[in-house]
Protein backbone atom coordinates (compact mmCIF):
# COMPACT_ATOMS: atom_id res chain seq x y z
CA UNK A 1 0.00 0.00 0.00
CA UNK A 2 1.34 3.41 -0.96
CA UNK A 3 1.39 6.46 1.30
CA UNK A 4 1.26 10.19 0.58
CA UNK A 5 2.15 12.82 3.18
CA UNK A 6 0.55 16.08 2.06
CA UNK A 7 0.73 19.59 3.52
CA UNK A 8 -0.20 23.03 2.36
CA UNK A 9 2.62 25.47 1.72
CA UNK A 10 2.49 26.94 5.21
CA UNK A 11 4.79 23.93 5.77
CA UNK A 12 8.20 25.15 4.64
CA UNK A 13 9.56 21.79 3.54
CA UNK A 14 10.58 22.05 -0.12
CA UNK A 15 12.07 19.14 -2.05
CA UNK A 16 11.57 16.77 0.88
CA UNK A 17 11.94 13.05 0.12
CA UNK A 18 10.51 10.65 2.74
CA UNK A 19 12.61 7.78 4.02
CA UNK A 20 9.62 5.47 4.49
CA UNK A 21 9.06 2.90 1.72
CA UNK A 22 6.36 3.58 -0.90
CA UNK A 23 5.84 7.07 0.51
CA UNK A 24 5.82 10.47 -1.21
CA UNK A 25 5.59 14.04 0.03
CA UNK A 26 3.70 16.77 -1.83
CA UNK A 27 2.35 20.18 -0.86
CA UNK A 28 -0.58 22.27 -2.04
CA UNK A 29 0.36 25.92 -2.59
CA UNK A 30 -1.35 28.86 -0.97
CA UNK A 31 -1.33 32.15 -2.87
CA UNK A 32 -0.50 35.75 -2.02
CA UNK A 33 -2.29 38.53 -3.93
CA UNK A 34 -0.38 41.79 -4.36
CA UNK A 35 -1.64 44.68 -6.48
CA UNK A 36 -3.85 42.42 -8.57
CA UNK A 37 -1.08 39.88 -9.20
CA UNK A 38 -1.25 36.38 -7.74
CA UNK A 39 1.94 34.80 -6.43
CA UNK A 40 1.78 31.00 -6.11
CA UNK A 41 3.67 29.68 -3.09
CA UNK A 42 5.54 26.87 -4.83
CA UNK A 43 9.18 25.97 -5.53
CA UNK A 44 9.44 28.53 -8.32
CA UNK A 45 8.41 31.50 -6.17
CA UNK A 46 10.99 34.25 -5.67
CA UNK A 47 10.27 34.98 -2.01
CA UNK A 48 12.55 38.01 -1.90
CA UNK A 49 10.72 39.57 -4.85
CA UNK A 50 7.37 38.83 -3.21
CA UNK A 51 8.51 40.58 -0.05
CA UNK A 52 9.67 43.60 -2.04
CA UNK A 53 6.34 43.81 -3.85
CA UNK A 54 4.36 43.53 -0.60
CA UNK A 55 6.46 46.23 1.09
CA UNK A 56 6.03 48.59 -1.87
CA UNK A 57 2.31 47.97 -2.41
CA UNK A 58 0.06 50.74 -1.10
CA UNK A 59 -3.24 48.91 -1.67
CA UNK A 60 -4.46 45.93 0.32
CA UNK A 61 -2.73 42.57 -0.06
CA UNK A 62 -4.17 39.17 0.85
CA UNK A 63 -3.61 35.43 0.86
CA UNK A 64 -5.73 32.57 -0.48
CA UNK A 65 -5.85 28.87 0.34
CA UNK A 66 -5.28 25.97 -2.07
CA UNK A 67 -8.34 25.11 -4.16
CA UNK A 68 -10.40 21.97 -3.67
CA UNK A 69 -9.08 20.76 -7.02
CA UNK A 70 -5.45 21.22 -5.98
CA UNK A 71 -6.03 19.23 -2.80
CA UNK A 72 -7.94 16.53 -4.71
CA UNK A 73 -5.11 16.15 -7.22
CA UNK A 74 -2.69 15.41 -4.41
CA UNK A 75 -5.10 13.08 -2.62
CA UNK A 76 -5.14 10.85 -5.71
CA UNK A 77 -1.39 10.24 -5.30
CA UNK A 78 -1.58 7.17 -3.04
CA UNK A 79 -3.78 4.56 -1.39
CA UNK A 80 -3.28 6.09 2.07
CA UNK A 81 -3.14 9.86 2.49
CA UNK A 82 -2.39 11.97 5.56
CA UNK A 83 -2.84 15.70 4.94
CA UNK A 84 -1.82 18.48 7.33
CA UNK A 85 -3.11 22.04 7.00
CA UNK A 86 -2.43 25.43 8.47
CA UNK A 87 -4.74 26.21 11.39
CA UNK A 88 -8.40 26.17 10.40
CA UNK A 89 -8.77 29.43 12.35
CA UNK A 90 -6.21 31.16 10.14
CA UNK A 91 -7.18 29.95 6.66
CA UNK A 92 -9.79 28.10 4.62
CA UNK A 93 -7.20 25.47 3.70
CA UNK A 94 -8.58 22.88 6.13
CA UNK A 95 -12.15 23.23 4.83
CA UNK A 96 -10.95 23.00 1.23
CA UNK A 97 -9.06 19.81 2.11
CA UNK A 98 -12.17 18.32 3.72
CA UNK A 99 -14.21 19.02 0.59
CA UNK A 100 -11.47 17.52 -1.58
CA UNK A 101 -11.37 14.40 0.58
CA UNK A 102 -15.11 13.87 0.17
CA UNK A 103 -14.81 14.38 -3.58
CA UNK A 104 -11.99 11.87 -3.98
CA UNK A 105 -13.68 9.28 -1.76
CA UNK A 106 -16.81 9.55 -3.91
CA UNK A 107 -14.63 8.64 -6.89
CA UNK A 108 -12.86 5.78 -5.12
CA UNK A 109 -14.08 4.59 -1.74
CA UNK A 110 -11.13 2.24 -1.31
CA UNK A 111 -8.76 5.09 -0.50
CA UNK A 112 -7.95 6.22 3.03
CA UNK A 113 -7.67 10.00 3.55
CA UNK A 114 -7.19 11.73 6.89
CA UNK A 115 -6.97 15.51 7.41
CA UNK A 116 -5.09 17.02 10.35
CA UNK A 117 -5.80 20.59 11.46
CA UNK A 118 -2.35 21.58 12.75
CA UNK A 119 -3.76 24.55 14.70
CA UNK A 120 -0.53 26.29 13.72
CA UNK A 121 1.73 27.09 10.77
CA UNK A 122 5.35 26.72 9.78
CA UNK A 123 7.56 24.65 12.05
CA UNK A 124 4.79 22.56 13.58
CA UNK A 125 3.72 21.24 10.17
CA UNK A 126 7.32 20.31 9.39
CA UNK A 127 7.54 18.52 12.72
CA UNK A 128 4.38 16.54 11.94
CA UNK A 129 5.48 15.54 8.44
CA UNK A 130 8.91 14.37 9.63
CA UNK A 131 7.35 12.53 12.58
CA UNK A 132 4.97 10.73 10.20
CA UNK A 133 7.84 9.76 7.92
CA UNK A 134 9.84 8.40 10.85
CA UNK A 135 6.86 6.46 12.19
CA UNK A 136 6.16 4.85 8.80
CA UNK A 137 9.85 4.00 8.43
CA UNK A 138 9.96 2.33 11.83
CA UNK A 139 6.50 0.71 11.51
CA UNK A 140 6.16 -0.38 7.86
CA UNK A 141 3.24 -2.67 8.71
CA UNK A 142 1.24 -0.09 10.67
CA UNK A 143 -2.45 0.15 9.86
CA UNK A 144 -4.03 3.39 8.69
CA UNK A 145 -5.83 3.76 12.02
CA UNK A 146 -2.58 3.29 13.93
CA UNK A 147 -0.90 5.99 11.86
CA UNK A 148 -3.75 8.46 12.31
CA UNK A 149 -3.84 7.83 16.07
CA UNK A 150 -0.11 8.44 16.24
CA UNK A 151 -0.17 11.72 14.34
CA UNK A 152 -3.14 13.02 16.35
CA UNK A 153 -1.12 12.41 19.51
CA UNK A 154 1.88 14.26 18.07
CA UNK A 155 -0.34 17.16 17.00
CA UNK A 156 -1.76 17.46 20.52
CA UNK A 157 1.72 17.53 22.07
CA UNK A 158 3.44 20.07 19.82
CA UNK A 159 3.20 23.78 19.10
CA UNK A 160 4.91 26.81 17.53
CA UNK A 161 6.38 30.05 18.78
CA UNK A 162 6.58 33.20 16.66
CA UNK A 163 9.26 35.86 17.13
CA UNK A 164 8.39 38.75 14.83
CA UNK A 165 9.79 42.21 14.15
CA UNK A 166 6.83 43.44 12.10
CA UNK A 167 3.14 42.69 12.51
CA UNK A 168 1.55 44.78 9.78
CA UNK A 169 0.32 41.97 7.54
CA UNK A 170 -0.89 39.81 10.44
CA UNK A 171 -2.79 42.72 11.98
CA UNK A 172 -4.30 43.85 8.67
CA UNK A 173 -5.52 40.32 7.97
CA UNK A 174 -7.03 39.98 11.44
CA UNK A 175 -4.64 37.17 12.40
CA UNK A 176 -3.57 38.97 15.58
CA UNK A 177 -5.04 41.82 17.69
CA UNK A 178 -4.56 45.11 15.83
CA UNK A 179 -3.73 46.98 19.04
CA UNK A 180 -0.87 44.59 19.83
CA UNK A 181 0.46 44.84 16.28
CA UNK A 182 0.29 48.64 16.19
CA UNK A 183 1.96 48.96 19.60
CA UNK A 184 4.79 46.61 18.69
CA UNK A 185 5.42 48.39 15.40
CA UNK A 186 5.33 51.83 17.02
CA UNK A 187 7.80 50.85 19.74
CA UNK A 188 9.99 48.94 17.28
CA UNK A 189 10.13 45.88 19.50
CA UNK A 190 9.98 42.18 18.84
CA UNK A 191 6.89 40.32 20.01
CA UNK A 192 6.80 36.68 21.04
CA UNK A 193 3.64 34.74 20.27
CA UNK A 194 2.40 31.18 20.24
CA UNK A 195 -0.49 29.13 18.89
CA UNK A 196 -3.49 29.00 21.21
CA UNK A 197 -5.37 25.75 21.78
CA UNK A 198 -7.92 26.99 19.22
CA UNK A 199 -5.23 27.59 16.62
CA UNK A 200 -5.19 31.39 16.79
CA UNK A 201 -2.15 33.58 17.48
CA UNK A 202 -1.69 34.33 21.15
CA UNK A 203 0.68 37.16 22.11
CA UNK A 204 3.02 36.23 24.97
CA UNK A 205 4.79 39.56 25.32
CA UNK A 206 7.52 41.89 24.05
CA UNK A 207 11.26 41.28 23.91
CA UNK A 208 13.51 44.31 23.42
CA UNK A 209 16.66 42.37 22.54
CA UNK A 210 17.50 39.10 20.83
CA UNK A 211 19.07 37.76 24.01
CA UNK A 212 15.92 38.43 26.03
CA UNK A 213 13.76 37.01 23.24
CA UNK A 214 15.76 33.79 23.19
CA UNK A 215 15.47 33.47 26.96
CA UNK A 216 11.70 33.82 26.65
CA UNK A 217 11.66 31.12 23.96
CA UNK A 218 13.72 28.76 26.12
CA UNK A 219 11.42 29.47 29.06
CA UNK A 220 8.30 28.76 27.01
CA UNK A 221 9.75 25.50 25.68
CA UNK A 222 10.69 24.44 29.21
CA UNK A 223 7.19 25.25 30.52
CA UNK A 224 5.65 23.19 27.70
CA UNK A 225 7.73 20.20 28.77
CA UNK A 226 10.27 20.09 25.95
CA UNK A 227 13.10 17.72 26.85
CA UNK A 228 14.95 17.36 23.56
CA UNK A 229 14.21 16.02 20.10
CA UNK A 230 13.26 17.73 16.85
CA UNK A 231 12.98 21.51 16.65
CA UNK A 232 12.23 23.32 13.38
CA UNK A 233 13.28 26.95 13.10
CA UNK A 234 11.90 28.77 10.06
CA UNK A 235 13.25 32.22 9.23
CA UNK A 236 12.52 35.11 6.87
CA UNK A 237 15.99 36.08 5.60
CA UNK A 238 17.36 35.81 9.13
CA UNK A 239 19.51 32.69 9.05
CA UNK A 240 22.07 34.07 11.52
CA UNK A 241 19.42 34.53 14.22
CA UNK A 242 18.04 31.06 13.47
CA UNK A 243 21.52 29.58 13.88
CA UNK A 244 22.07 31.48 17.14
CA UNK A 245 18.74 30.24 18.48
CA UNK A 246 19.53 26.68 17.44
CA UNK A 247 22.82 26.90 19.34
CA UNK A 248 21.02 28.26 22.42
CA UNK A 249 18.48 25.42 22.30
CA UNK A 250 21.07 22.67 21.90
CA UNK A 251 23.13 24.19 24.72
CA UNK A 252 20.08 23.90 26.96
CA UNK A 253 19.04 20.46 25.66
CA UNK A 254 21.98 18.52 24.13
CA UNK A 255 19.61 15.91 22.67
CA UNK A 256 17.71 18.54 20.68
CA UNK A 257 18.06 18.38 16.90
CA UNK A 258 17.44 21.77 15.28
CA UNK A 259 16.57 22.03 11.59
CA UNK A 260 16.73 25.50 10.03
CA UNK A 261 14.56 26.29 6.99
CA UNK A 262 13.83 29.45 5.00
CA UNK A 263 10.20 30.49 4.98
CA UNK A 264 8.23 30.05 1.78
CA UNK A 265 5.86 32.67 0.45
CA UNK A 266 2.95 32.32 2.85
CA UNK A 267 4.97 32.24 6.07
CA UNK A 268 7.26 34.97 4.76
CA UNK A 269 4.24 37.14 3.97
CA UNK A 270 2.89 36.92 7.52
CA UNK A 271 6.11 36.61 9.57
CA UNK A 272 7.75 39.40 7.50
CA UNK A 273 11.46 40.20 7.32
CA UNK A 274 13.60 38.81 10.19
CA UNK A 275 10.71 36.75 11.58
CA UNK A 276 11.28 33.35 13.20
CA UNK A 277 8.80 30.47 13.60
CA UNK A 278 9.82 27.69 15.97
CA UNK A 279 8.09 24.29 16.00
CA UNK A 280 8.67 21.64 18.68
CA UNK A 281 6.97 18.87 20.64
CA UNK A 282 7.15 17.28 24.07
Amino acid sequence: MSWALIADSSCNLRGYTPSAPDTIYRFAPLKVNVGGQEYVDDEALDVAELNRRVAAEESATSSACPSVGEWADRFRSADNVIAITISANLSGSYEAAIMARDLVLEEDGSRNIFIVNSRAAGGKLELLIVALDRYLTEHPDATFNEVTAYICNVEQSSTVLFLLSSYENLAKAGRMPKVAGMLANKLNIRMLGTASSEGTIKVLGPARSQKKAFEKIIGSMREDGFQGGDVFIDHVFNEKAAEDLAARITAEWPTAKATILPCGGLCSYYAETDGLIIGYGW
